[in-house]
């Protein structure tokens, strides 16, 4: 998740300077973090640091991931889809050779966001999506849980991706949208740590 402090951790490894850090951080605020990164920072730096930022889900659940990528290794892509698509989570490829991914959680006829991690002091970034203060997190932002995802994703489909595009989600749609990401496949060295 991408919190305040792997934030400013990653600016630092970025060779910010600290005037500049102290400045994106500002109050602490995730949802002005994340602004004034888009408006401080070039897009493919605050996409890979976002990306970067994203939960692994756990040993147990990598090592299942690991696990069904091994099971269904010798399938097609296609076949691979269509094995990991749920009720929650589906998979599709695009005619351009992409691949969108949809998480479909609801609550009450709405669309949810699972993030635990804190906007500020009592607020947590899934609560965006029903929080009615007139603000809306970024769909930057959602580039953490999208790398979290396409790591998951590359161990089971034994592919490389890349993060293309946010299309929606429920905390930048106040519900009303699931999250939805598009990837690209972009290489055929599946070495271990292109895959993590």
């Amino acid at each position: 998740m991408a919190r305040v402090y792997g934030i400013k951790k990653r600016l630092a490894q970025q060779g910010m300077d600290e005037k500049l850090i102290k400045e994106i951080i500002g109050t602490g605020n995730l949802v002005d973090i994340i602004t004034r990164m888009e408006d401080t920072l070039d897009a493919d730096t605050v996409h890979s640091m976002l990306d970067s930022c994203g939960c692994g889900g756990g040993k147990e659940y990598i090592k299942q991931c690991e696990k069904t990528g091994k099971e269904i290794a010798g399938r097609t892509l296609e076949a691979k889809i269509t094995y990991l698509n749920t009720d929650t989570e589906k998979l599709l490829l695009n005619t351009d050779g992409t691949l969108t991914a949809t998480l479909s959680y609801t609550d009450n006829g709405e669309y949810r966001c699972l993030c635990s991690a804190a906007v500020k002091n009592g607020v947590k970034v899934s609560d965006l999506a029903a929080v009615s203060d007139g603000r809306v997190m970024p769909l930057t932002y959602c580039f953490c849980c999208a790398g979290s995802m396409r790591r998951h994703l590359q161990l089971q489909l034994g592919a490389a991706l890349r993060t293309k595009e946010i299309i929606s989600s429920p905390i930048n749609s106040k519900g009303e949208k699931p999250c939805a990401f598009v990837f690209e496949f972009y290489d055929n060295d599946l070495s271990e740590e292109k895959l993590l």
